[in-house]
């Protein structure tokens, strides 16, 4: 049974999760439309760029972020965080489905596919962009 918990995250240390998200982002876009080897590695970098925004927007917000091995937590706490009109959660479900494969597994992604991955990393780190802003 996956083990869920929190910590606390605060606002420097959501900021500071925010910054890798936009780095991870640009790492991502810069590798966009590359071969086989660029695709995965873009692909990657987009959903540790959802992953680190999903805890910037949770710090943010809820003053917590998700550190369990169960992902439904962490889409748990972002629905909580962000208003049902946003993407960020339908996009980090999406992201958080693509991990083990795209990040462990020996298969190829297309250009396609990295590009979803790219667009529902940029959906999240728009939000927590927005939630910095108040």
């Amino acid at each position: 049974m996956p083990r869920t918990t929190t910590v606390s995250l605060d606002r420097a240390g959501a900021r500071a999760r925010l910054k890798e998200a936009h780095l991870y982002l640009s790492a991502a876009e810069l590798l966009d439309s590359g071969g086989a080897a660029e695709n995965k590695v873009a692909g990657s970098n987009a959903i540790m760029a959802g992953i680190a925004a999903a805890d910037a927007i949770c710090g943010l917000v809820l003053g917590e972020r998700s550190s369990g091995d169960d992902h439904s937590q962490a889409i748990g706490l972002i629905r909580k965080a962000t208003h049902p009109s946003t993407k960020a959660a339908n996009s980090l479900k999406r992201l958080l489905t693509q991990k083990t494969p795209v990040q462990y597994g020996a298969d190829a992604i297309s250009a396609s596919e990295a590009a979803d991955l790219i667009r529902w990393a940029r959906d999240i780190v728009l939000e927590a962009d927005e939630k910095d802003r108040f």
